[in-house]
């Protein structure tokens, strides 16, 4: 079995064409275990196979999205809470009937939403995932293959050619359309999964917050760049555990408060926008 950095090493090599740096927008070549540009911007290969494109000097590890908070996350994604949700992206993927993609994850977190996905996609495909958390990237790391490369990265500042992603994932992250715009293929797809006003909602409510009331800022922020947008919706209510509600508890930002939340039910509330470039 190869090491994560001899994974990485591979992915590379099969796709060097489609790095660029970061800082100069050079085209990157391979030094040994290093990406470096003409201007001599170098970016290491680390052991766990991953490279940090992030060209922020001042960035520190979040206090609040650290390695419990995100290994909570995976516990709880890892229950088949959006596995339906899984479905629909990955039929819409499999319906294009495309072969040998190129597929981008925006702020992928710690792997297990998109991992999901993939397994589900049957065309052979090559898959980017960036985060800004390295927290984050070094546990996505534990799903790195030959076709699955993870990088510390920015939304606003992707080391990626122009015009060299065939479909871009966003689940519940941030995202730049400047970026997706530059970076995916005439032809290509974007999906972007948003909270709808219910989601969460029983967590929320324990709370005394209000319910999600972005989504409507959600879709006229698409309108604005985006033509040809189709939308899903998945909502469902399971009852939760209390191993669930413990790590759905921890998986958040609020991840401090006492475990002693009446939660008995938890709503999946998601919008799934389709977007074709």
């Amino acid at each position: 079995m190869k090491s994560k950095k001899e994974n990485g090493l591979d992915f590379i090599k099969n796709n060097i064409n489609n790095f660029i740096c970061p800082y100069c927008k050079n085209s990157l070549e391979l030094n040994e275990t290093s990406l470096k540009c003409p201007n001599n911007h170098t970016f290491d290969l680390t052991k766990k196979g991953t490279i940090n494109f992030i060209t922020s000097t001042k960035i520190k590890e979040s206090k609040i999205y650290n390695e419990k908070l995100f290994t909570c996350r995976r516990k709880f994604i890892q229950k088949g809470y959006y596995e339906e949700v899984y479905n629909i992206i990955a039929e819409t993927i499999n319906s294009l009937n495309l072969n040998n993609l190129s597929i981008l994850d925006l702020g992928c977190g710690e792997g297990t939403h998109t991992i999901n996905i993939l397994n589900k996609i049957k065309s052979n495909y090559n898959y980017y995932a960036f985060d800004y958390s390295k927290s984050a990237i070094n546990l996505a790391s534990d799903y790195n293959s030959t076709n699955r490369f993870y990088f510390d990265g920015d939304v606003n500042n992707i080391p990626l050619a122009s015009h060299s992603i065939d479909i871009i994932i966003d689940f519940l992250s941030p995202y730049s359309e400047s970026e997706v715009k530059r970076v995916l293929k005439k032809s290509g797809m974007f999906i972007k999964v948003s909270p709808n006003k219910n989601y969460l909602l029983e967590l929320r409510q324990a709370l005394g917050l209000n319910e999600y009331q972005k989504q409507v800022e959600v879709i006229d922020n698409l309108a604005k760049h985006f033509k040809n947008i189709s939308t899903k919706t998945y909502t469902k209510s399971f009852a939760i555990s209390k191993e669930d509600k413990d790590n759905l508890i921890g998986m958040t930002p609020i991840n401090t408060i006492q475990n002693s939340l009446e939660i008995q039910s938890i709503t999946i509330d998601l919008n799934i926008y389709i977007i074709q470039n």
